[in-house]
């Protein structure tokens, strides 16, 4: 595969990922929560089984299957039901943001885990990212700490749970890098996400439904996201531009928050933006950590 082939399959993963909160929400309110969510993940999993094929799990080293495979399970379940639980859109969204302090999640739990030095920057890059988050979720209350807590205590399991993903995604690529010896289980994770998700709807007497055409086509659409956007990154990160898709990757909450307040209806006022700024600053910060060693 030529270099600039690559690059552009590296920048539609980024572009498929922007979207992917917005279309989660709508198909989660059409479909419900739990049903939603089984749906989009099952056809998840057919989409990248039927891309790249069923990886051989014996052949796979058990901390990564187990450690790095629970935490996949663990984020991908708590992020989606996190999302599907906001009590509105503008929820939705700070929910979403909160998924994006990832990159600092992983710098800093690196520390712990996999030993990884840094140099001071991630300390302010964390605390950047902190005050972007504030940004975020307090600008319709006057920016003001009490109406920050005043808006979390409104309905705080969704926050609880898009932190708590953010934190598990940290540890996910930090177990990842340190046993996976190069395997990819990403579509073994899928399918107990799938049948995990499953079990909980049948457990509560779930029962099927058709909302329509126009949820119907934004499920597929995310599903087929997750089966095609993970194959076309490893490509863009293998054959591409390493550097450039890097840095474009620090654009993508602001893409996602975009798309996801059009799709949604949802208000996003200027403090918000400034919120996504400096996530997205804090996020650089942690990186050159990182990179500085």
């Amino acid at each position: 595969m030529d270099r600039k082939t690559a690059n552009l399959f590296g920048i539609a993963a980024l572009l498929m990922w922007s979207i992917v909160i917005g279309l989660l929400r709508s198909v989660t309110q059409s479909f419900g929560v739990v049903e939603g969510t089984a749906l989009v993940y099952t056809l998840g999993a057919v989409s990248i089984s039927l891309k790249g094929g069923l990886p051989k799990i014996s052949k796979m080293p058990r901390a990564y299957l187990f450690g790095a495979g629970g935490a996949f399970v663990l984020y991908e379940i708590i992020f989606s039901q996190a999302v599907g639980m906001a009590e509105d859109a503008r929820q939705a969204l700070e929910v979403g943001i909160l998924n994006y302090l990832w990159p600092c999640s992983i710098v800093v739990l690196s520390i712990w885990i996999n030993n990884q030095k840094m140099n001071w920057l991630v300390w302010p890059g964390t605390a950047v990212s902190i005050i972007g988050l504030y940004w975020c979720i307090a600008p319709g209350n006057g920016l003001t700490f009490s109406g920050m807590i005043s808006n979390f205590l409104s309905s705080p399991l969704p926050y609880i749970l898009g932190l708590l993903a953010a934190i598990i995604w940290g540890v996910y690529c930090n177990l990842s890098a340190r046993f996976s010896q190069g395997h990819n289980g990403i579509p073994i994770f899928f399918i107990v996400i799938a049948c995990a998700l499953w079990v909980n709807f049948f457990l509560r007497g779930g029962e099927l439904h058709f909302p329509g055409i126009v949820p119907l086509i934004e499920l597929l659409v995310v599903g087929l996201i997750f089966g095609v956007s993970y194959s076309m990154w490893e490509k863009g990160m293998y054959h591409g531009n390493f550097m450039m898709l890097a840095t474009l990757s620090y654009l993508n909450p602001a893409a996602s928050m975009f798309f996801a307040s059009t799709w949604l209806g949802a208000p996003t006022p200027l403090p918000f933006w400034i919120g996504v700024s400096l996530i997205i600053m804090g996020s650089v910060l942690c990186s050159l950590a990182r990179r500085r060693r």
